[in-house]
């Protein structure tokens, strides 16, 4: 059973991603949310405030799928194939990526989490290329900080494109060039 706290949470994450924080206000999320303004307001200060915490939230929720979906099993280059090919909503665009957009991306608070973000993504690649690296299991000429974050900013730049051009194809274009760089850049040790 959801409280009142969580579903102006929910109303809160649908409307960050579909309009941004700027074109969010809290009476839209107050209408998706069925919340009045004394509920918005006994739960979250500011309309900041919620955004930060939905913010966390999305987050944590996007961290958990990255860690189910890149895993600990296999070769580090299929895991990241395999983060690469994970089926993403194009036209819609990245949770997280679409706050970097906004002019809330100046508030600390609200940077935070996206920061977060991020840098678990390549702390987690690069880790695992470091180990396959030592353990012989791989070579490369790129350093693995490079690799990862070419691989998030492959992502983020197909999300990017398929949403300007709202064709999935340019995000796919994108994904299968990135698919490619990793196969040249990672290669079994001999």
């Amino acid at each position: 059973m959801t409280t009142k706290h969580d579903d102006i949470i929910e109303a809160a994450k649908i409307l960050l991603w579909e309009k941004g924080y700027d074109a969010t206000s809290p009476r839209a999320i107050q209408e998706l949310s069925n919340a009045g303004q004394g509920s918005f307001y006994h739960h979250f200060k500011t309309k900041k405030d919620l955004a930060a915490k939905t913010m966390e939230v999305v987050v944590d929720e996007r961290i958990a799928e990255f860690d189910e979906i890149f895993g600990e099993s296999g070769p580090v280059k299929e895991r990241i194939k395999r983060f690469l090919l994970e089926p993403r909503d194009v036209l819609k665009g990245c949770r997280i990526g679409r706050m970097v957009w906004d002019s809330a991306i100046g508030e600390d608070d609200l940077r935070r989490p996206i920061q977060k973000f991020f840098q678990h993504l390549q702390s987690q690649m690069v880790a695992a290329l470091e180990q396959a690296l030592a353990a012989g299991e791989i070579e490369t000429d790129i350093p693995p900080e490079q690799i990862a974050t070419m691989v998030i900013a492959s992502i983020q730049g197909a999300l990017t494109l398929g949403r300007a051009m709202q064709d999935p194809a340019w995000y796919d274009r994108t994904i299968q060039g990135a698919v490619a760089l990793v196969d040249s850049v990672i290669k079994p040790c001999r």
